[in-house]
């Protein structure tokens, strides 16, 4: 489900790191300093997995407009 360009370690990364950012900075906004209990790391996980989706879709088509031949699939 995940495209070309999502399988790359250096579109990863930056992903990854940035959403753990996010994340942290959200829960910590919403009054959840550190995950306690398993419905906080629920909470978590799933503001993780959302903030993480969404920026990779974002850097998706910001890759898309900048160089459109490295996001779209090769057709044969």
């Amino acid at each position: 489900m995940y495209s070309k360009l999502e399988r790359k370690w250096w579109f990863i990364a930056p992903v990854t790191a940035l959403a753990a950012i996010l994340t942290n900075y959200l829960v910590g906004a919403a009054g959840l300093i550190q995950p306690y209990n398993s419905a906080q790391w629920v909470l978590y996980v799933l503001a993780f997995v959302g903030i993480q989706r969404a920026l990779s879709f974002a850097l998706w088509l910001l890759v898309l407009c900048v160089a459109p031949a490295s996001a779209v699939p090769e057709r044969s």
